[in-house]
C-alpha cells in the first residue's frame, strides 16, 4: 500500500502535468491579433517572409562624381484594336539579378524592429547589364506604427537642439549684426519703458520730442527680417514667394497640363484636316508625340467609331477624352462628337496621410536601394533613374500592398520640397509643401543642374545632374521648426542628405551632401504614396471613372 507521502507526490504531479497540458493548448491556439499586422490571412495571399540582415548593407562604397542623364523618352507610334488598350513601354530589359523562384518562407513574427525585406540573392554570372532581371524575393516589411512620430500641427513650436544652427557665434558678430541687436534691444526698451527712441544713424542717437511722452525719443522704425544677423541661423519660414517658379513640372496655360489639354476639346477650338483622330495614333496634337503615361481604346458600331484615350501628366493631372465621328466622312465636323473629363493637381497632404504613406513604402525603398551596395551589380540599365523606377515597381508583385504612384519623368509621388540656388550659393529659395516636418528615408530626390560645394574641402565640388539625376534618400533629416504647407525653406535649412545613387560606369553608392554649400541648379523631393490615395483613382484607364467628386467635364 502507497504512503501517504508518494500519494502527495503523484497528485502534485497530476496538476503539474494538467497545468502545462493546458498551458500548450493556450500557446498553440493564439495568434497575434490581425489589427497589429499588415497581412490579410484571409486574401489568399502568402505571409511576408522575414527581412535581410542589415549587415548586408555596404556604407563604406564611394562613388564616381560623374552622372549621365535619364533614360531617353522619345515618342513611339502604337496601333488600336477593338476595344483593346494600349499603354506605354517601359525602360529596356533589367539586368538578373540572381532571384530565387521559390516562394518565400512564413515569417516567425517577432517584436524586432530592424526587420526590413529579404534582399536579392547574387551571383558573379548575375552582373549582366543588358539581361533580364528576376524580382528580388521577399515582399515589403510590415507596417511598424509604433515607430510613428507624434503629429504636431504645423502651427506650433518645435524648440531646436542644443547646437544646432540657431546658435548665436557672439565672437563674430559684424558691425552691421551689432546694429540690428542693437536696434532690436533699442524696441525692446523703448516698448517696456515707453519712451521713444530715435534711429541709429552712423552710431548716433539722438533725442527727440514726443507727443505722446511730452519729451522723449521717437521710436526706431520698423525692422526688416532680411536684416537680421546671418550667424543667428539658416532657417527661415513663412509664406512662400507666389513668383517663385522651377522649370519642372513643365509651365502650362491653365491650372494643370490636364486642365490645357481639355480646353483643346472645347467645342468652340477649330480641329484642322486631317483628323487627328483617324490617324495611326490617335494622339491629339497638344500632345506633340506619345507621353509617357498613356493609355487607348477605340470602338465601332456599324459606319460610327469611337476612339478613347486616358492620360496622366508629371503634374499628377489626369485627362480623358472620347472622340466619335463617321468613318465614311471623318472630316465632317457636324458628325463629330467630341467630350473631355481631366482631374486638376492633387492637392497637398496633412502630416498624418505622409507619415502613413512614408510607413508603407519608405524603408522598402531604401533598403531595395541599399541591397545593391558592395555588390558591383547596375539596377536595371544603370541609369540614376531606374533606380527610384524600379524600386516603385517593385511593391507591383504584391497584391496587399497600395500601388503606388509610379516614377512620371520626373516626378515620384507626392512633392515635399523644392528649391534651388544661384550665384555660388548666395541667392537661395525654397518651398515645403504638404504637412511632414522633415525628409524621411525612402523619399526620392530629383536634381538639375545642381553643383555642391564641399563644406569641409574648399575648393572642391560635386555637379548633380547633366542636366537631371535621381537619388533614394536613405536616412531622415533634422526636423524642421515650425514648418506647414507653402512655406518659404531655403535649401541650407535641410542640413545634409543621406542617398544611394548610380550611373552609368558606376555602381549604386552611399553618397552625403551637405546643402548649405548648394552654390546653383535646382532640387525637388517627392515622397512615395499610394496611387489611388493621392490620385483618387486605382489606375489609368481609357475611360474616366463614375462619380469622382474632383473630375471636371468639358
Amino acid at each position: 500500500m502507497p504512503s501517504f507521502s508518494e500519494l502527495k507526490a503523484k497528485a502534485a504531479s497530476a496538476a503539474s502535468s494538467g497545468a502545462e497540458r493546458l498551458q500548450n493548448m493556450k500557446d498553440r491556439n493564439t495568434s497575434v491579433p490581425m489589427k497589429k499586422t499588415n497581412w490579410d490571412p484571409y486574401s489568399g495571399q502568402a505571409p511576408p517572409p522575414p527581412p535581410p540582415p542589415r549587415s548586408l548593407v555596404n556604407q563604406k562604397t564611394k562613388p564616381v562624381e560623374t552622372f549621365l542623364p535619364p533614360p531617353s523618352r522619345g515618342p513611339s507610334s502604337s496601333s488600336t484594336a477593338t476595344q483593346g488598350t494600349s499603354a506605354s513601354p517601359g525602360p529596356p530589359p533589367l539586368p538578373a539579378r540572381g532571384a530565387s523562384s521559390t516562394p518565400p518562407a512564413l515569417p516567425q513574427r517577432t517584436n524586432s524592429r530592424d526587420a526590413g525585406p529579404p534582399l536579392p540573392s547574387r551571383t558573379a554570372s548575375s552582373i549582366a547589364r543588358n539581361s533580364a532581371v528576376a524580382k528580388p524575393a521577399g515582399p515589403p516589411p510590415p507596417v511598424v506604427r509604433s515607430t510613428r512620430p507624434d503629429l504636431v500641427s504645423s502651427e506650433s513650436f518645435h524648440s531646436s537642439k542644443e547646437g544646432d544652427s540657431n546658435r548665436i557665434d557672439w565672437t563674430n558678430l559684424s558691425h552691421e549684426d551689432k546694429e540690428v541687436f542693437f536696434s532690436w534691444l533699442d524696441e525692446f526698451f523703448s516698448k517696456h519703458l515707453n519712451i521713444t527712441i530715435a534711429p541709429r544713424t552712423a552710431g548716433i542717437r539722438r533725442s527727440v520730442p514726443s507727443s505722446d511722452t511730452g519729451g522723449g525719443l521717437s521710436a526706431p522704425p520698423p525692422l526688416k527680417l532680411t536684416t537680421k544677423p546671418t550667424s543667428w541661423g539658416h532657417t527661415t519660414t513663412g509664406n512662400s514667394d507666389p513668383n517663385f517658379i522651377t522649370s519642372y513640372p513643365p509651365p502650362t496655360k491653365g491650372e494643370s497640363a490636364a486642365a490645357d489639354l481639355a480646353e483643346f476639346f472645347r467645342p468652340t477650338t477649330r480641329w484642322d484636316n486631317p483628323p487627328w483622330y483617324h490617324s495611326a495614333s490617335g494622339i491629339p496634337p497638344p500632345l506633340d508625340g506619345k507621353p509617357e503615361r498613356y493609355v487607348s481604346s477605340w470602338q465601332s458600331r456599324g459606319s460610327m467609331k469611337t476612339t478613347r484615350i486616358g492620360v496622366l501628366f508629371s503634374d499628377l493631372s489626369v485627362f480623358w477624352s472620347a472622340v466619335t465621328y463617321s468613318l465614311t466622312n471623318p472630316e465632317n465636323e457636324r458628325d463629330v462628337k467630341r467630350q473631355a473629363w481631366y482631374l486638376p493637381r492633387p492637392n497637398s497632404l496633412d502630416q498624418a496621410t505622409l507619415v502613413e504613406a512614408h510607413e508603407t513604402y519608405g524603408d522598402t525603398i531604401a533598403l531595395f536601394a541599399e541591397s545593391f551596395l558592395g555588390s558591383g551589380q547596375y539596377c536595371a540599365r544603370g541609369e540614376c533613374w531606374d533606380l527610384a523606377n524600379e524600386a516603385l515597381k517593385y511593391f507591383d508583385q504584391y497584391g496587399y500592398i497600395p500601388k503606388p504612384v509610379p516614377s512620371i519623368s520626373r516626378t515620384h509621388g507626392h512633392l515635399i520640397y523644392e528649391g534651388k540656388a544661384s550665384k555660388k550659393g548666395k541667392e537661395m529659395v525654397g518651398r515645403w509643401r504638404g504637412g511632414d516636418d522633415c525628409i524621411r528615408r525612402g523619399d526620392i530626390i530629383e536634381w538639375r543642374k545642381a553643383r555642391i560645394a564641399s563644406v569641409n574641402s574648399p575648393g572642391s565640388y560635386t555637379i548633380l545632374g547633366d542636366p537631371e539625376h535621381t537619388a533614394v534618400i536613405v536616412s531622415n533629416s533634422n526636423t524642421l521648426p515650425n514648418v506647414g504647407d507653402g512655406f518659404s525653406i531655403p535649401p541650407s535649412a535641410l542640413g545634409s542628405l543621406t542617398v544611394v545613387e548610380q550611373s552609368v560606369g558606376q555602381p549604386p553608392v552611399r553618397k552625403d551632401y551637405n546643402l548649405q554649400g548648394l552654390e546653383e541648379g535646382e532640387m525637388w523631393i517627392y515622397r512615395p504614396i499610394g496611387f489611388e490615395l493621392y490620385l483618387g483613382i486605382s489606375d489609368l484607364t481609357p475611360t474616366p471613372p463614375e462619380s469622382l467628386p474632383r473630375i471636371q467635364q468639358v
